[in-house]
């Protein structure tokens, strides 16, 4: 009888312990842009990029929470009090590099356009000549070629909801998209466009735009370098991207 009581106290003793720790772990809070599947899925808080932090994150020994925000406003989360991170950026967009982590994820934007329209589209400067719906902030992170042509384009939008862009473009209020390939090829595939395959045209005319993260404090951005390093050279990465066809 005592052996029994014994073991049952201690084995009370180890559910408060671990209790304790789980209350302990510290959360972090990551500002993120609006629904760009496959990288951000938002009504479940799923997709590769946050899949890919919330991995990381927990090698570091945090939990996180997603807050979602237009990606034109990203820059100014990390002046929020409650936001410690923000995703999805660069030093064209946070001019303060002390605050960005290692690149953690590649981005391939594209040009797309109607193959019904015939567009000659070859070069960043082409898109110069016609109306263009962009993602946010685009005129930032794609350079000052991008910058340049879009201020001489007849018409610009920058869409911070990007399943807009495809219906944009079939509706024919822009002749041209700019967005990345992986997420047009995921909006596309909700859509019920017919002969989708040969329906449009891919201008590939943008090199990779690689993405780092901004942290508020300096502990948490030298841990995530060195836990994402240890990531991304593991086979939960590998599957991680086969889950979502990256």
């Amino acid at each position: 009888m005592r052996t029994t009581v014994f073991k049952l106290f201690i084995w009370l003793i180890f559910i408060s312990l671990l209790s304790s720790n789980i209350q302990a772990k510290e959360r972090l809070t990551v500002a993120v842009g609006l629904a760009k599947p496959p990288y951000v899925i938002q009504h479940n808080d799923s997709g590769f990029e946050l899949d890919l932090i919330r991995n990381v994150f927990e090698q570091m020994g945090y939990s996180v929470e997603f807050i979602y925000t237009s990606f034109g406003h990203s820059v100014k989360m990390l002046d929020v009090k409650e936001v410690d991170v923000v995703m999805t950026t660069n030093n064209r967009v946070f001019k303060d590099e002390s605050k960005l982590s290692d690149r953690y994820i590649t981005y391939q934007n594209v040009a797309i356009s109607l193959a019904s329209e015939n567009l000659s589209i070859d070069s960043i400067s082409d898109l110069a000549n016609y109306s263009i719906a962009a993602f946010q902030k685009a005129d930032k992170v794609l350079g000052d070629e991008y910058s340049t042509a879009i201020n001489q384009s007849p018409l610009y939008l920058s869409v911070a909801n990007q399943a807009q862009q495809p219906v944009l473009l079939m509706k024919k209020r822009v002749q041209v998209l700019v967005m990345d390939k992986n997420i047009f090829n995921y909006l596309l595939n909700q859509l019920a466009v017919p002969n989708k395959q040969d329906a449009f045209i891919i201008h590939p005319i943008f090199p990779k735009t690689h993405y780092r993260l901004a942290f508020k404090r300096q502990k948490h951005l030298t841990l995530f370098n060195q836990e994402f390093d240890k990531y991304r050279h593991s086979d939960a990465y590998q599957l991680l991207k086969k889950q979502y066809d990256l």
